[in-house]
């Protein structure tokens, strides 16, 4: 028994050295794994470290570390106390400002006697003119006015389907159609009329030699010496006259005479829309917060 366990336990012995063999394996075992462990733990500090530096790259520079540390001033030691700033209302001043910019003055205002031409040419057979408080081709900026109070669409006609390229006529008249839309209250005077009337949604008349099928009101041409007069005004009284003061305008026509490529004379139409009127006037010290100027009254006292 003891000479069995003296052999067992010798540096020597078979089983001592299948043991240092076990542990050696499995010592190389734990080495290659942390080995493995070091390499996979450097690439991922590479790689962190590079998106860092990426990343860094993409964003905007922190001006926070480039700003200068101001020394305290020596021997004091409490701060001075701030004086506040005045709170101003920048978004109210601006908006005061763009609106007194827009603000319409006393030079914007029409005077009676202004023309304003219109001419249909043809790649643009179609016009439209439109009389407004502050909006339109033509801006009367009164409070008697509304935006869209007169809208005018002339369009000319296409009357070639119905001409025979073997019976060319002598002269060419072209022909139009003139559509009158109302947004406010607009009386009107045809010519060769002497009642005034007011004028309903929309009225339609056409500038030809021949009477429309239609049965709408047709004229040939509209002289300036008998125009049609159009008063835009806002309150009528019971007797169709307005309250407040009116402007009248007048429309008329002119014919102008040129030759197509083929030799044959044509008539065209200008269109021509006079300011008249203004009854009794503007009222240019009474404007109002809007840049609106009312009528003058006539009964007021100086």
């Amino acid at each position: 028994m003891i000479w069995f366990l003296a052999q067992y336990d010798s540096p020597y012995s078979p089983e001592y050295v299948k043991r240092i063999e076990d542990k050696a394996d499995n010592f190389e075992t734990l080495f290659f794994f942390l080995m493995l462990v070091c390499i996979f733990l450097f690439l991922y500090i590479v790689y962190q470290f590079i998106r860092i530096r990426r990343l860094s790259a993409s964003l905007p520079e922190d001006n926070r570390y480039k700003t200068p540390i101001e020394p305290k001033p020596e021997g004091k030691t409490k701060k001075a106390a701030k004086i506040p700033e005045p709170i101003v209302d920048k978004p109210a001043l601006d908006t005061q400002a763009t609106l007194s910019a827009k603000m319409p003055k006393q030079s914007d205002i029409p005077d009676p006697g202004l023309i304003f031409k219109y001419v249909l040419k043809a790649d643009s057979p179609e016009k439209t003119i439109s009389i407004g408080q502050k909006e339109g081709t033509i801006k009367l900026y009164s409070t008697e006015i509304v935006d869209h109070h007169l809208t005018i669409m002339i369009r000319q006609l296409d009357n070639s389907r119905n001409r025979d390229i073997y019976d060319l006529p002598e002269k060419i008249e072209e022909e139009y159609v003139v559509d009158f839309r109302r947004g406010g209250k607009l009386l009107y005077l045809l010519p060769g009329e002497s009642k005034i009337q007011e004028m309903g949604a929309r009225m339609r008349i056409y500038i030809k030699s021949k009477p429309d099928p239609t049965g709408d009101i047709s004229l040939g041409s509209i002289d300036p010496q008998s125009p049609i007069r159009f008063r835009l005004g806002d309150r009528l009284t019971q007797d169709g006259k307005f309250r407040g003061g009116f402007f009248e305008f007048h429309f008329f026509t002119k014919n102008i005479d040129t030759v197509t490529q083929s030799g044959i004379p044509v008539v065209e139409k200008q269109f021509f829309l006079k300011l008249y009127k203004i009854y009794p006037g503007y009222d240019t010290a009474s404007q109002n917060g809007e840049g609106l100027f009312p009528m003058i009254d006539p009964f007021a006292k100086k």
